[in-house]
This record gives structure tokens, sequence and C-alpha cells, in this order.
């Protein structure tokens, strides 16, 4: 009507049309059906673990014989990472390509963009970057085997509109296409979950090959892979040999995010039931540092034991020789000059002014031998402190005879082996394990006794973790049953106190299931706490160097029930009674009040001292508190 009284006439079918699908448009009735949707498949955002299983396969899926966990086949699906080339450089999921959706230089552009004037003019910037170039990444795409119909991986920075972009104009085009929630940013965090943070427990138990520069430990370790076992050369990835010459005749080192992210998915890859082998590093190979919680893992060797092998000074500084002065290396341009600089650059502070002029001359010279004999001092010294800081509850010396590394990895299975097969910590850490051999204390001593040998062990008492991986049975009654409120028990238990029966070590038999292990830390000097590496369970506590173990009064029993001892009511109360808290113990640090009429510590127990001399033993918190103790009246 509106229409006639403006044109003096009704409007035809074709403007009638018109306006219909005006209305249909902005959403008004019509008779008009709405125009259907590009015919796209879903694009599915995939979380970190089902990510990674679709790029990579399942996990903890072992290792074949020889095969190093940190190489990766070729991924099951093809990965894109569609952020700039700068941030894929930086660190990236191994196996991803780089396909990406903005240049560095855009990248900025757009980010200063959403900074200055917000979310919607960066959106038509970066439309104003990638429209034009969205044939460009469907042929880069296909250039990688990509066909339609295949399906696809795509992750960006936080999983946000980068990657949703790119999986969109796929799903468009007949791919299938899945993005990673969090981006990669989730894979950082998976990163440091799995062995960046400080205290993340190792998937297997572990086994640290040690040993003064020159015994070849890769060497070694490179031949245990070959016998099948699960090794992670943190050498090799960080293209650096440890030492002041190791970047000489390698590729430059990755970054520290390369590193870790490559470390984090070949840990992935273990098989728990065996053992992850590795060489003994300090905090940084080169100038890559080592991920915190590995760093640990070397350290404590959680579980496993440290492996050292001792090798004659002549034999080291042959093979050093050999290593780094051959025929081959010596005919490479400038690979004398390259020596003398690391000398110069690395070593001067260290060597001194004097000694360094001397390196150099013998360099000179052409004197190998007297060069790597002189690195000798000043390594054997730096070995020598780093063993002296190693946390593990086990260790077991490997002779050396010769330099050949077959023979010389057989000869570490060969001292592990009797063990009796379990790797559990020496009685010498305070674990008093019958069971272990005199080849646990080094290769080349004298035959280990037979079992039969060693007199009868009855337990008096035993119990389990909540997993039941790791069992201790004792023998005879406790030396003193306490309560303890110092500052670390309480954080470690996050309980107001903790309760412990104290042993001599040659009570306590520690039994480790095989394919499990233990969590160990040293929380102050001549104290190191262990936990069962599957369920957390606190295990044990060694005091005064290995000469006492503390066992959480929880694992053996509960001392107001009946007792696991056999025989009459009498024998049974009288093993309750060895179990009852006699008293507490750094009362003077209490969070709350115990009124229950026993006798309270203001530090620690005179009666306890081991060995310690005057004054009195310190505390597991490591505090020499005078060992006074609390008036009655607050009993």
């Amino acid at each position: 009507a509106i229409f006639a009284q403006v044109h003096g006439r009704t409007p035809s079918s074709a403007s009638t049309a018109g306006i219909d699908e005006a209305r249909t448009v902005s959403g008004m009735a019509s008779d008009f059906p709405a125009l259907p949707a590009p015919p796209t498949k879903g694009v599915q955002a995939l979380e970190i673990n089902a990510f990674l299983e679709a790029m990579h396969g399942p996990a903890a899926v072992g290792i074949e014989n020889g095969e190093d966990p940190s190489v990766f086949r070729p991924t099951k699906l093809i990965t894109m990472d569609c952020r700039s080339p700068a941030e894929f450089e930086v660190g990236h999921i191994p196996g991803a390509i780089n396909i990406p959706l903005l240049t560095n230089e855009a990248r900025v552009e757009v980010g200063t963009c959403f900074k200055e004037k917000g979310r919607f003019d960066a959106i038509r910037l970066g439309l104003q970057h990638t429209g034009p170039s969205f044939c460009r990444l469907v042929d880069a795409l296909t250039s990688h085997g990509a066909e339609l119909g295949d399906s696809l991986l795509v992750y960006c920075w936080r999983g946000g509109m980068r990657s949703g972009s790119v999986a969109w104009l796929f799903s468009l085009c007949g791919f299938s296409v899945r993005t990673l929630q969090g981006g990669y940013r989730s894979y950082r965090r998976w990163c440091k979950e799995k062995v960046g943070n400080a205290h993340v427990v190792a998937p297997s138990s572990v086994m640290v090959l040690g040993g003064c520069t020159g015994v070849g430990k890769t060497a070694v370790l490179l031949e245990l892979r070959r016998r099948g076992e699960q090794v992670i050369d943190l050498e090799a990835l960080a293209n650096h040999r440890g030492s002041a010459f190791g970047s000489m005749g390698q590729a430059p080192q990755p970054t520290n995010e390369t590193y870790e992210n490559v470390i984090a998915l070949a840990v992935r890859r273990l098989n728990a039931q065996r053992p992850l082998w590795l060489e003994h590093e300090g905090s940084h190979v080169g100038k890559v540092l080592v991920p915190f919680g590995l760093h640990t893992w070397v350290r404590s060797a959680p579980g496993g034991c440290f492996v050292v092998l001792d090798m004659s000074r002549q034999l080291r500084v042959h093979r050093l020789v050999q290593d780094y002065c051959n025929e081959e290396n010596l005919q490479g341009e400038g690979w004398v000059d390259g020596l003398k600089v690391c000398i110069e650059c690395g070593l001067a502070k260290k060597l001194g002014g004097q000694r360094v002029k001397e390196a150099l001359q013998l360099l000179d010279e052409r004197k190998w031998a007297e060069v790597a004999d002189m690195m000798l001092n000043y390594y054997d010294k730096l070995y020598t402190r780093w063993v002296s800081e190693s946390q593990s509850l086990s260790k077991v010396m490997v002779d050396c005879p010769s330099e050949d590394a077959a023979n010389n990895a057989a000869l570490v299975l060969e001292a592990l082996a009797k063990g009796d097969g379990r790797l559990v910590p020496s009685s010498d850490s305070g674990t008093g394990n019958r069971n272990s051999s005199k080849a646990q204390a080094g290769a080349g001593a004298e035959e280990p006794q037979q079992e039969t040998e060693l007199p009868e062990f009855k337990a008096d008492f035993s119990g389990a973790c909540f997993c039941g991986e790791v069992k201790v049975a004792c023998a005879g009654e406790p030396r003193s049953v306490s309560y303890c409120h110092c500052s670390i028990c309480r954080r470690l238990s996050g309980a107001p106190f903790s309760c412990q029966a104290l042993f001599s070590a040659e009570q306590v038999v520690l039994e480790v299931e095989p394919g499990s292990g233990l969590q160990s830390v040293r929380t102050s000097k001549g104290v190191g706490r262990s936990r069962c590496a599957s369920c957390l369970s606190p295990v044990q506590a060694t005091l005064f160097g290995g000469k006492l173990v503390a066992l959480p009064l929880g694992l053996l029993t509960d001392w107001r029930g009946s007792a696991q001892t056999e025989g009459s009511e009498d024998a049974a109360a009288k093993a309750k009674d060895a179990l009852r808290p006699r008293h507490h113990l750094y009362y003077g640090s209490r969070v709350m009040d115990v009124r229950d009429g026993l006798p309270k510590f203001e530090g620690a127990y005179m009666a306890a001292k081991v060995g310690t001399g005057k004054g009195g033993p310190k505390g597991s918190d490591g505090s020499s508190q005078k060992n006074g103790m609390v008036p009655e009246t607050e009993w």
C-alpha cells in the first residue's frame, strides 16, 4: 500500500521477491527457506593427551631394541603449526610442520593493533594480511603430501583465532581437521608436568651412569641402548658433549624450550616396567638447561641407583685423545684453533693464566696427551664435587679395565644382575636390604655370599605402601617411637605432626616390586626421605648417613589394634606396646597443642644420638636446638 501511494502503482513480482528475500536475510518472517551453509565437516578440539595420541600414537609403549626414544617416526597425521616462523623456531611440538598464517612482521603488527585499538580493528587488519594468502596455505599443505579427505591436526599459540581460521579453511576444502585445546601453551604446560617441574615423578626407575671425564659414559649408554635398555642421551639432544670442548664438531645447540619439548615427548614413550638410563649431568649441557624435574632424577636416581664407571687415568687420557685429536679431526680446518678458543674462553678463569699458556703451548707442540692430562686435573676435582652432591640412596661401582664400550656395558649389567635383580637402596644407605650382594658396592669386589649363608630374617612387623608395590619388614623392637612436630615433617605430610618408628638399618628390609621404584629427596644433612613412585606413600627416612631408618607408623600397623605377630595374647600385647608412641619431638615448633601426657621435647631426643659427639644431634630440620623438655604442666 505504501509502495502504491509513492509510485502510483503496485509492485511487480520481481520487486516482491526482492522484498521477501530482504526480510529473510534480516531474520523477518518469510516464505523462503534460508540458504544452506557451505558443506564443511565439524572441527573437533582435542585436549593435549588426545592430541598427542593422534599425532604420535599411544603413550608408554616402550622402545624397540636399539631405538632412540627421542627420534620420532613420521607422525600419524600431518600436524600443522600455524604460528609465525619466529615462534616456531623458539619451540614447537616435535614432528609438526610450520605453515604460518601470519608472517613475523604481520604478527607483530596485528598484536600491536590489538593492544592499541582493540579486538575488532586487529581482526580487520589480520584479514587484510591473511585473506590473499589462503590459496598459499592450501598449496603449502598439499606440498607436504596432504590429499583431500585426509585428517589434519592444527594448533596455534592459544588455540584461538589463528588455528580456528585455518581449521575452517581446510575443513571448507574437504579436509578433516582437529585442533588443540589451549594451543601450544597447553603442550608447554604438559612438558612442565612431565619433566620441567622440580618434583615431578619419574615414569620408571632411573639408572644414572656416571664416572670421571674420559671413561666413555656416552659410548656405554649407546651400547646399553643397543642391548635393549631405555636410554635418553641428554648430550646428543643438546648437540654438546658436556665439557668446555663439548661444542667441537657439533651442530648449533637447540633452544631451552626445544630441548625440553623433545625430552618430554621421549619420556612419554617410556615403558614404566623398564628402567630409564641417563648420563650423570650437571644443571646444564653446554648452554642448554637440563629440565628441572629430569635433573632431580639425575641427582637422586629414584627407584634405581647411581652406577659409577671407574677407569685408570692413563686409559682416560688415551680415550680423550682419540675422541678429540684423532687424525680425521686434526685434518679439519681450524680444529686446533677451535681447541685453543675453548681453553681461552671456557677454562681461563678455572685454570688460571699460567696453566692456560702452558696448555696453548702444548697444543702448538701437538702434545695432545699432555693437554688431556692437564684438563683432567680440573675435571676430576669438579666431578668429585658432583658425586658428593648426588642424593642417590644406592651406588654401584664398576671397574672398567679397558676402553671397550661393549665390554664395559656388559660389566655394568653383570654388576646389577648380582643384586638379585631388585634395584633397591643398599644397606649403607639405610635400608638394610639383606638380598643385596657385595656386587652392589662395586664391580671387582669379592664374590657375594649366597643368600643361604645369611641369617634368617624373621619379621616382627611388616607393611606396604598404599598400592602395595613397596613392602617393608622389621625385626625386633624399635629403638624409639615418636611424634615429630618439625617443620619439614609437617610440610611433607600435610599434617600438624607425623609419627614414626625408629629402627637400626640392619633391622629393616625394604622390597620393591619389579617395574616400580622410589622417589627420594634429601631434606637436610644426613637425612633422606623416600616415597613410593607409584602412589607417593611415604616409605622411609634415613638418618645419620643411613645408620637409622624411620618408618611411618601407619605403614607397619595400627598400634591401637591387633598386632601382626603370631603367638600368645601376651606376645601380641607386647608387640602392640612396642609400637606405641613414647614422646614428642620438636614440640617447640608445634602448630597445635597435644595434651596426651607424653613427654615433650623442645627439639631432638637425647637418646636418639648416634655418633654425633658432644652437644646432641641435629634434628630432621637441620636445627641444633637444645634438648630441653617442655614443663610437665604442658604435657
